[in-house]
């Protein structure tokens, strides 16, 4: 006849791994960090953003030209850029800032850096 003792031992063993889990994924999940969004908006020949300052971790830019001519937001020490926006064009930007520091943005867009399109994004921990 066989023992209860093995059967109810591994009952205790799945409810324990299945505890761990559910811990583990609270703990990691309570370090997330929310997203950022900053619209960007783009004029001849200027760069205008809801902020100039973020927290380290993922920001969404939602870039709009509203100018008269094409542009590019660019983000140029993480090699992120939009395409090129015609005038009235929009697009979404994502990304993950793991380091705080100043971030140069410029329009790579003919001599536009020339006239003063580009500007600093301050990332704060």
């Amino acid at each position: 006849m066989p023992s209860r003792f093995p059967r109810t031992l591994r009952y205790a063993i799945a409810l324990a791994g299945v505890c761990l889990a559910g811990a583990i994924a609270v703990s990691s999940s309570s370090g997330t960090t929310a997203t950022t969004r900053v619209t960007v908006k783009m004029v001849d020949y200027r760069f205008r953003l809801s902020t100039k300052t973020v927290k380290k971790g993922t920001v969404v830019f939602t870039v709009i030209n509203r100018g008269q001519v094409p542009h590019i937001f660019e983000i140029q020490s993480l090699s992120k850029q939009t395409p090129l926006l015609q005038p009235g064009q929009r697009a979404t930007l994502r990304v993950r800032f793991r380091k705080a520091g100043r971030y140069y943005y410029l329009c790579p867009v003919g001599n536009h850096v020339l006239y003063g399109m580009a500007g600093y994004l301050r990332v704060v921990s």
